[in-house]
């Protein structure tokens, strides 16, 4: 038999080949079944020079976190001296060698036998006895010597496990990620806004154990039918009674614990909440759809739509009963009441006799249009002809609009009634200042929710192209929620919902920046939480 000489590329001790080892993925998918099964007698293994093999070597790098230590007694050129023991730096290492960094004052050779060499790490020692010395070279102004073990094996599995202990984070931490500090929910203090927080998941989990019993006792139409059901009244009756009002003050003192949070506390505040509670809101059709944010922003017409009609919806009857619960905190019903403080305003300039011309009436991002459905569907009469533009840059909300509109124009208010639907986006809107140029000087200006999401400079941009576009006492209503809204804490931290919040004074400074010759005043609504600054051209 011819034998092979030894190669340092082919693994030899000391050799500087080193075996990366990817950290493994999951699959994104199962593959086919018995995709990747070969008949036994068609497996293939090494090739080459990989015929011959040789045991894994684990350069210094790949062993991370753990501590090697290395003490060779190297032999002396007579028995008479005393035999020189060094620690060592490590090199490399595999299951039958090793390779080290030799000291300066000592010397050795190919062939040599080491008496003894003490591997341990961490204080675990894997091998101890002799070693021969199979290669001696230079690296980077260092002398690394190979060495194969004579006595035993050395168990590199011990080796590795120890080093997957002893190297195994969370996230970047510096540990297990187990420590109190470490964890991203944890700050001190806001004992309150925790004790509400954990006290409402107690309040949910216990909710929905008992509307799950009630559910399955009822017939589906109860729950899930019908709104006409007398039972489907009764039933949701009692929700709003002996459930919502539960919701609703958790809510509102949860936000008022808040208030005090710093930025930094906030976000750890949030972490808390998240963990507790956020898998219940999720059960929400609408606050779902405003989390996830499907057309690229929270507020969009369908949520509208779930704040305006549909306010016992999900899957369950626990999730309509969260559902209409939100849907009855202050915010929510702020965006209700605006609602109704337009139809009021727009029917009072419907109602001047004085003026016989049509009442012509803008409204921008303007939604499904609730306000206007409702005004003419509960009008009995109209003294005057309407021509309405509705402007928005979603077409889905225009065509929701449009459908419901068409019938009732056509039905009920042929000839007295003409809707124009604009569908244009916000970034034209604000740019360009002639994209109302071709329409006529409008009595009423109507923006409920864009303010809400305009910095300062804009505001005012856009103001005074609405002043622009009024005719003489025409009204510009620009709607704004202030930052006492108490359901910014679900909102914000939930729903990733963030409004830019004014105060009435901050509403009338902007206003008057934009029209100096206008008079500006504040409308309230219902609420509280979403008044109007009124901009009125003179």
């Amino acid at each position: 038999m011819t034998a092979h000489p030894k190669r340092e590329s082919d693994d030899e001790p000391g050799s500087s080949r080193r075996l990366v080892v990817e950290p493994t993925r999951a699959p994104q998918s199962l593959p086919p079944a018995r995709s990747n099964v070969q008949p036994y007698a068609e497996l293939e293994g090494g090739r080459g020079r990989e015929v011959f093999f040789r045991p894994h070597r684990y350069q210094r790098d790949d062993l991370g976190a753990i501590r090697p230590v290395v003490r060779v007694t190297f032999p002396t050129p007579t028995l008479e001296e005393t035999p020189v023991s060094r620690e060592c730096a490590l090199h490399d290492i595999s299951q039958n060698g090793v390779a080290l960094e030799l000291p300066a004052d000592v010397m050795t050779e190919i062939g040599a036998v080491l008496p003894e060499v003490s591997l341990s790490f961490d204080g675990h020692e894997v091998y101890r006895g002799a070693a021969r010395v199979g290669s001696v070279r230079e690296l980077a102004g260092k002398t690394i010597v190979g060495a194969s073990l004579l006595d035993s094996l050395m168990n590199i599995d011990d080796v590795l496990q120890l080093r997957d202990v002893k190297s195994w984070t969370v996230h970047g931490s510096k540990g297990l990620g187990l420590g109190l500090p470490e964890q991203v929910w944890r700050v001190d203090g806001h004992d309150r806004f925790k004790a509400l927080v954990a006290e409402l998941r107690l309040f949910f989990e216990d909710a929905s154990h008992r509307l799950g019993e009630l559910e399955s006792s009822l017939p589906w139409s109860v729950t899930h039918g019908s709104p006409d059901s007398p039972a489907r009244e009764a039933l949701i009756e009692r929700l709003r009674e002996e459930f919502v009002p539960e919701v609703v003050r958790y809510s509102d003192d949860i936000d008022s614990a808040l208030r005090a949070a710093n930025p930094v506390e906030v976000q750890s505040l949030k972490e808390y909440s998240l963990r507790q509670i956020h898998s219940f809101l999720m059960m929400s059709p609408w606050m779902h759809r405003a989390l996830y944010k499907p057309l690229g922003y929270p507020g969009d017409y369908e949520v509208m739509k779930y704040v305006y009609e549909f306010n016992f919806e999900g899957p369950t009857l626990f999730a309509k009963s969260l559902s209409m619960a939100f849907l009855e905190t202050a915010a929510a019903r702020a965006v209700r009441s605006r609602k109704e403080t337009i139809k009021r305003q727009i029917s009072s300039h419907i109602d001047d006799h004085s003026i016989s011309e049509p009442l012509r009436i803008l409204s921008v991002a303007s939604g499904p249009a609730q306000e206007i459905y409702e005004l003419l569907s509960e009008r009995t009469s109209l003294p005057r002809p309407i021509e309405i533009v509705l402007f928005d840059q979603d077409k889905g909300a225009l065509t929701y609009a449009f459908s419901r509109l068409k019938r009732l124009v056509d039905s009920r208010w042929s000839g007295v009634v003409k809707i124009v639907y604009l569908y244009d986006s916000i970034k034209r809107l604000l740019r360009d200042q002639n994209i109302f140029a071709h329409l006529e000087r409008s009595d009423i200006i109507i923006c409920s929710g864009l303010f809400d999401y305009l910095q300062v400079p804009t505001a005012v941009s856009l103001s005074r192209k609405f002043h622009d576009c009024l005719s003489e006492r025409g009204v510009a209503y620009i709607g704004n929620m202030v930052p006492t809204n108490p359901g910014r804490w679900f909102m914000e931290m939930h729903l990733d919902w963030f409004l830019i919040y004014r105060t009435q004074s901050e509403m009338v400074e902007f206003a008057s920046r934009a029209a100096p010759t206008a008079r500006i005043g504040i409308l309230e609504e219902e609420t509280g939480v979403n008044p109007f600054v009124v901009i009125t051209r003179k």
